[in-house]
Order: C-alpha cells, then sequence, then structure tokens
C-alpha cells in the first residue's frame, strides 16, 4: 500500500496526524508542488520526497489532502483528476476539499468540508451534492469537516482495505472521553 500526503505551507499536521498513524506501515511518500520543505500551521518543517510533477497515479493507493491555507496548484489539480479516474482512494479534510472541487472530481457526488450552510459558494460545482455532514463518502472519496478528523481517518483506513481494529486499541484513545479514568490508569 502506497500512501501520499500532498503538502504545502500552512497544511494543518493535526488534520492527518491519525491517518499517520494508521498508514504507519505502509509505504509513504509527501508530494508537494514547488517546495522541499513545508512548514504547516503549528510550524514544524516537513521533508518532501517527491515534486507532484514526479508522481504517477499507478505510484499512489491513497492519496490524502490536509487542510490549512490552501494554495491551489496546476499540478496538484492533474494528479487528482488522474487519481480520480483510476478509482484510487483519496481523502481531503477541511480547506483540503478546495482541491477536490478545484479538479472537479466532486462533480455528481456527495460532499462536505468546512463551508459555512448560510453562506453562497460561487465555486461549488452545480451538479455536486454538499450536505454539511461531517464527513462524506462517496465511491473512492471521502472528504470532512475539521472537527471530524478521527472519522475521515477510520473511513480512509476502511477505503484502502484495512479492517479498524488492527490498529492496536490506539484509536480507542480517541473515542472514548472516558479513556483515562482512574479505573483505566490502575
Amino acid at each position: 500500500m502506497r500512501v501520499a500526503y500532498y503538502l504545502y505551507d500552512g497544511y494543518s499536521q493535526i488534520e492527518i496526524s491519525i491517518p499517520e498513524f494508521l498508514f504507519r506501515k505502509e509505504e509513504t511518500m509527501t508530494l508537494s508542488s514547488n517546495q522541499d520543505v513545508v512548514v504547516c500551521q503549528g510550524g514544524k518543517r516537513s521533508l518532501i520526497d517527491y515534486s507532484v510533477s514526479e508522481v504517477n497515479p499507478e505510484d499512489i493507493d491513497v492519496l490524502i489532502i490536509p487542510g490549512g491555507k490552501a494554495n491551489i496548484e496546476e499540478d496538484i489539480l492533474k494528479l487528482i483528476k488522474d487519481c480520480e479516474k483510476q478509482g484510487i482512494v483519496i481523502g481531503a479534510i477541511c480547506a483540503g476539499v478546495d482541491y477536490l472541487l478545484h479538479a472537479g472530481v466532486l462533480n455528481d457526488r456527495k460532499y462536505t468540508g468546512f463551508f459555512d450552510p448560510d453562506k453562497t459558494y460561487d465555486f461549488l460545482p452545480k451538479d455536486g451534492i454538499l450536505t454539511y455532514k461531517m464527513y462524506e463518502s462517496d465511491k473512492n472519496i471521502i472528504t470532512a469537516r475539521p472537527e471530524a478528523y478521527l472519522e475521515f481517518a477510520l473511513e480512509l483506513y476502511h477505503l484502502a482495505g484495512f479492517r479498524i481494529d488492527s490498529t492496536d486499541g490506539f484509536v480507542e484513545w480517541f473515542k472514548s472521553p472516558l479513556c483515562w479514568t482512574k479505573e483505566k490508569i490502575d
């Protein structure tokens, strides 16, 4: 399994921290449009393995795009379109959904993202179905609101063909607010 993370300056690292954990035993790579190093919102620097132009859809099984301060580049839009045509699993969360919208892969699909239901957005596809749900999974594409980072990660893992119970109990820490009760510690 080859998992690619598209990173850019100002991306939200927290939104992909659980997918990073879940896919930790898989072959992972970081992609960027024009940079060798990117800096996330929290200030962490990430080394980039490949430029988007160096990667083909055949090199990827899962493409993950976090939110943050999206900087739409043509090369990533082409890669997204090509991945979608080949049925590759694509996940985008928060402003990462903007990349999918600009690539035109959400037409005739249910999707969600960081959108205010009281506003009108001219760039949304007229034949896409914006649901405002926490996350949406439609065929090979999952989209999510920023607060649904756990659900996003679990659905990505599922779409990639993995069983959720194979994560060594780590995910349970995020599911239950009672995970660190005195009974659990003793």
